[in-house]
């Protein structure tokens, strides 16, 4: 028997990278840093002025130095940067030993992309023999941004060795190494510095978050995903209170795999933070995230409207996420609403368009759902997200053919310009799609690639199957599959009857019947197909009388002539 997927919804692909757009950025929690964030970097202020102009914060040091450095800064107001950059250099290069007035010329050059002269500024400064750990880190930095990976380590070993017990050196070394593709080193590193740090939770938490690093690129790494637990775990006993400390903190928990205890941190976050703070927003993201990843569908629509509430307009993803959810649960008027919401305030959430289109389907509002299709595809031409959806509304109003064109331009687009779209999801509605519209071998062809791409894809594992049984063909290839789909979701009723439907079709009745029983008492509501199968086996077996009841109970579900036919036949020979 053929099942039909309760949603094309994934939600785990709904988990990860989560609500971009909104107040929190994706990505990493405890990013690697660049040397612009090594010192804090000038904001500007006061009607454009450079802040050491407006605030008077002008480094201390040699007068000619700082002569220099002022008359850049007057040059850089006056947006004359070629001679700001002059002056910036010569300011640097006066005085070697301020590394403060160097580290910060350095900074300006590497934002307007001059890396040849930060490095040049860096390296005088650091070829003094008393050059801190925190100038021979941006060394390293500029080093790595220049492309000189060899340079680069050396100027992180010599942080680490000036000193040990301070961050920045690990830091920067880790970045090679990860740049390098060089994990088990990394790893070492890692593990150097969890041993020789200082206990400052800025740094152990930061260090935390490059440990999460690695194990996203070694997710295996059982031992060491155990390690960072429990080092974690030494850090949240620490007397620390910044909000965003802990919530980096949550943050590298969740990346562990420890959802519960992000958690505990998140909620208590919320609970001290102010009402309608920005904080608070992201927070209501993250545990949406994780309980999307848990499949918890009640707390992941709590958070959401929690986002919604404080701040409607502010992130239109959040009722896209709330009709993915209503979605799911079947309400489609209050999926409908979530999905226009989404697109009142961002129009231009494409996904949004379609699965509003999916809905006014789902409610027979046929008309609506094409003009929302056609508005969609004018706003965003030749898109695969546009060919596989309106495939997909095709499907549902049984315009087979079309849906085919469909998922074919689909694939097209996806082969040129992102093939991890055409993921085994896609393959199964394209082989679905020739399956109804009887291109059998087409759908054999689709269905076999979206089980190669995800060999465990119970839907596809029966829908090949059950196709091949129901045909006659192939009869050991699809009691293969069949058996499989049953194996990962042993109280499917579609499924069992699948398997007692490809045994009846190898001419084992006996065999059949349990697994007819049992696809019987397993479905959520009676079905008429299962029971039409229910009457075919109690014949075979002789029992005229069981198969007559089967078939009186299918035809009460669902108007058939062939079950009618069959009904009648028996009827007439009992």
């Amino acid at each position: 028997m053929k099942a039909w997927p309760p949603t094309l919804v994934l939600l785990a692909a709904l988990a990860g990278v989560f609500l971009p757009g909104c107040s929190t950025p994706a990505g990493h929690s405890v990013p690697i840093r660049t040397p612009s964030a090594v010192t804090p970097e000038a904001d500007d202020t006061n009607d454009g002025a450079p802040a050491e102009v407006a605030t008077n914060r002008i480094p201390k040091g040699k007068p000619d130095a700082l002569a220099h450095y002022a008359a850049g800064l007057s040059y850089e107001w006056n947006d004359e940067d070629e001679q700001a950059v002059k002056q910036f250099n010569q300011a640097a290069l006066a005085d070697p030993g301020n590394e403060y007035l160097v580290i910060k010329v350095a900074e300006r050059f590497l934002k307007n992309s001059q890396v040849d002269k930060a490095i040049n500024v860096l390296s005088k400064s650091a070829r003094r023999r008393d050059a801190s750990a925190l100038l021979l880190s941006c060394l390293a930095r500029a080093d790595l941004q220049a492309g000189r990976t060899r340079q680069a380590l050396a100027a992180s070993r010599r942080a680490i060795r000036r000193q040990p017990e301070a961050f920045d050196g690990y830091e920067c070394q880790i970045e090679v190494y990860f740049h390098n593709n060089q994990p088990r080193e990394a790893l070492r590193t890692l593990n150097q510095a969890s041993r020789s740090l200082r206990p400052d939770p800025p740094a152990l938490v930061a260090l935390g978050g490059l440990y999460a690093i690695y194990l996203k690129t070694q997710p295996k790494d059982a031992v060491t995903k155990a390690a960072l637990v429990a080092f974690l775990d030494r850090v949240a006993k620490m007397n620390f209170s910044s909000p965003r400390l802990w919530q980096s903190l949550a943050d590298t928990y969740s990346q562990a795999d420890q959802p519960q205890k992000a958690v505990a941190i998140y909620n208590r976050l919320l609970a001290e933070s102010p009402e309608s703070s920005l904080l608070r927003e992201g927070l209501h993201e993250k545990l949406a995230a994780i309980y999307f990843q848990q499949e918890d569908k009640t707390n992941a629509a709590r958070q959401l409207r929690a986002i919604v509430r404080d701040n409607p307009t502010r992130c239109p993803r959040a009722w896209f996420f709330l009709g993915e959810l209503a979605f799911l649960d079947d309400k489609l008027d209050e999926a409908g609403d979530d999905y226009e919401n989404a697109l009142h305030w961002d129009p231009g959430i494409e996904e949004a368009w379609y699965k509003l289109a999916l809905v006014q389907i789902a409610l027979h509002r046929t008309e609506d759902a094409f003009r929302t299709i056609g508005a969609a595809r004018a706003r965003f031409p030749q898109t695969f997200l546009g060919e596989f959806y309106t495939g997909v509304a095709r499907m549902r109003v049984k315009n087979y053919s079309e849906a085919i064109r469909n998922f074919a331009a689909a694939e097209v687009i996806a082969l040129a310009a992102d093939p991890g779209l055409l993921d085994s999801q896609f393959y199964y509605n394209y082989g679905e799609a020739c399956e109804r519209n009887q291109e059998y071998k087409r759908a054999d062809e689709y269905l076999q690639k979206s089980i190669n791409l995800n060999p465990d894809f119970a839907l596809a594992l029966n829908y090949l199957g059950y196709m091949l049984a129901d045909r006659g063909e192939q009869l050991s290839r699809a009691r293969a599959l069949i058996e499989k789909a049953v194996r990962l979701e042993p109280k499917n009723g579609a499924y069992l009857d699948s398997l007692g439907w490809v045994l009846f079709k190898q001419k084992q009745p006996r065999q059949a019947l349990p697994w007819l029983l049992k696809a019987v008492e397993d479905s959520p509501e009676p079905d008429a197909t299962i029971l039409d199968h229910l009457g075919e086996v109690y014949r075979a077996l002789g029992q005229p009388a069981k198969a007559i009841e089967a078939w009186k109970k299918s035809l009460s579900i669902e108007s058939n002539p062939d079950v009618k036919k069959k009904l009648d036949l028996c009827s007439g020979g009992a």
